[in-house]
Formats: structure tokens, C-alpha cells, sequence
């Protein structure tokens, strides 16, 4: 029985090396997994004033780690953000305040940039440390203006310096990061006056983009993983975890293609699941965002009833 132990003891000693390494392997893994970004998008910020409650509950229950929350300085006091901020963080959840309109390209209109800035910083400064938001997410889409057609360089030449504009005053004495929505198109435009595409120009400048790749599919032709796989690996030399996928369940008039609304929220999680699995590798893929809270909830709640 020994001489057999003796015989056979570094062989069982390798399975175990090979054993604990498996466990190790599989339990980065999920780190890595568990480490993804989940996020939402929250329009209408007059809810947290008495759903604040139901959405941190609803965020916890769909993994939600990241919610970009509209700012409404006129319609939301700041002690009911203050009140969401805290209570989102006690749930392992970070709150980004969100603002944008397709104006906020054009460089006339940077006042409106300035107050988001200045309330931010106002806000956190007056707030306390759990009850800060942890940066800045815009959502300005320039191409929904007329202009985009008629004088699309000029719009895009603006549209670049009020992101730099934005990133420069917001990190000014602040820890804040700073993030954008963009078309999962958007590196089919270049920087004028240069061969750099868009896409490329804004993660270098940009702590994280939320690529809007609204499509019902993760893979094949046209599917999401298709759509945004060229800016990711572009991505994946310049920043780590800088590019977060979007994808959309509100109901569309552009197709059943372009969202989750007919196909329902656990479709929709499946999908993202295959995206995860896909793009894994990729340094530079920082997770999935679901466009937005209230359709969400919609979708959930409607096939609740139906089962």
C-alpha cells in the first residue's frame, strides 16, 4: 500500500495542482464576469422623488451597477438626488448624472454644458461622500440636427471641441468621470482634417462610451456583436474597459430589429449573455447598458402578466 502511495503520489499531486489551478481559473472568471458593467438609463429623475425605493429594488434584482440619472435642476431638489445617490451606493450601485440634446454640439450652445457642469460640482460639493454622483454622462447625438446633412464637418468639428471643452472643465479639482452615448456607426466618421475615425477620438478622450447598438440579436449578420466588434478591438489598445454596449427594449417605429420590445426581457438576457461570452476577451469591453429603465420595467412587468 505505501510503495503504491509512492508510486502514484506525484501523479495525484499533479491532479491537484491541476485542480487548483481549474478553481482559480474558473473563479477569475467570474470575478471577471461579476465585474461587468450593467447599466440604465433613467429619463424622468421626478420618480425618485417617490419610486426611489422600487428602483433600487428593481436595479438590485436585475444586477443593475450603474445608472445614468437625468438631471433636472428645476423639477428635482437636490436632497431627493442626494436621497437616490445614497441609497443606490448602499446597494453596490454607482449614479452618473446624465444631460445632453443634439444642440450641445454646436459651440453657441455650450452655456448649457457649463450648467451641467457647475450644478454637478455644486451638488457634490454641498453632498456628502456617499451621496455624490461618480461622473458625468451625456447623451447629445448631433446627427438629429438638420445641420448634419447640410455642414456635417462643421457640426462634428464643434461637436469635438465641446467634448474636449467638457472633459477639461469637468475634471478641473474633480475626481468625476466623464462618458458619452454614441452610434454604433460613429466610426465611419472621421476627426476633420484627419484619417483618426470619431469612435477612436472619443475613447482617448473619454473615461467610457455607451455604444447605442440597438439591435435584437447578438449574433449573425447585422447583430450587435457585429455592429460594435471593429470600435472594441480599436478600443482594446487604447483603454481598458472603456467601451460599454447599449441595447435597447422601449418600443421603436424603426423595426422589431432595433430592440427587445417584442421579444421580451429575458430574450433580452439571453442575448446579452452571448454578447458577454463573445467579446470576453476583449480588454476594452466593459459591459452592457439597457435603454432605458421605465421600458425595462414595462417589459418585466407585462410578461409578468402574460405567464
Amino acid at each position: 500500500m505505501m510503495r503504491a502511495l509512492r508510486k502514484y503520489g506525484p501523479l495525484w499531486a499533479g491532479v491537484a495542482l491541476l485542480v487548483a489551478a481549474s478553481i482559480l481559473m474558473l473563479t477569475l472568471a467570474n470575478q471577471t464576469r461579476q465585474a461587468l458593467t450593467t447599466a440604465t438609463w433613467i429619463w424622468d429623475a421626478k420618480q425618485i422623488e417617490t419610486q426611489t425605493d422600487e428602483m433600487i429594488d428593481f436595479a438590485r434584482q436585475n444586477e443593475i451597477n450603474l445608472i445614468y440619472l437625468h438631471i433636472e435642476p428645476t423639477a428635482v431638489a437636490p436632497h431627493t438626488y442626494r436621497s437616490f445617490v445614497r441609497k443606490a451606493g448602499q446597494a453596490g450601485i454607482l449614479v452618473e448624472a446624465l444631460g445632453g440634446d443634439p444642440n450641445w454640439a454646436l459651440t453657441k450652445n455650450r452655456q448649457s454644458i457649463d450648467e451641467l457642469i457647475s450644478w454637478v460640482k455644486a451638488y457634490n460639493k454641498q453632498a456628502k461622500a456617499n451621496e455624490r454622483f461618480s461622473g458625468i454622462h451625456v447623451d447629445i447625438e448631433p446627427y438629429l440636427l438638420p445641420d448634419w446633412k447640410e455642414s456635417r464637418q462643421e457640426v462634428v468639428r464643434e461637436w469635438l471641441k465641446n467634448v474636449t471643452y467638457l472633459v477639461a472643465e469637468t475634471k478641473k479639482d474633480t475626481d468625476l468621470t466623464v462618458s458619452a452615448d454614441l452610434p454604433f456607426w460613429i466610426d465611419s466618421v472621421s476627426v476633420p482634417g484627419s484619417e483618426e475615425k470619431v469612435s477612436n477620438w472619443m475613447v482617448e478622450r473619454l473615461d467610457s462610451i455607451t455604444l447605442m447598438a440597438y439591435r435584437n440579436r447578438a449574433e449573425g449578420n447585422n447583430g450587435i456583436v457585429e455592429l460594435v466588434k471593429k470600435i472594441v478591438a480599436d478600443a482594446n489598445s487604447r483603454k481598458k474597459g472603456s467601451v460599454i454596449v447599449g441595447v435597447n427594449i422601449m418600443e421603436s417605429a424603426e423595426g422589431a430589429h432595433v430592440s427587445f420590445f417584442a421579444d421580451g426581457p429575458t430574450e433580452m438576457k439571453n442575448q446579452l449573455v452571448i454578447l458577454q461570452e463573445v467579446l470576453s476577451d476583449n480588454p476594452a469591453f466593459a459591459g452592457s447598458a439597457i435603454h432605458d429603465y421605465e421600458s425595462w420595467k414595462q417589459s418585466i412587468e407585462a410578461n409578468e402578466r402574460s405567464s
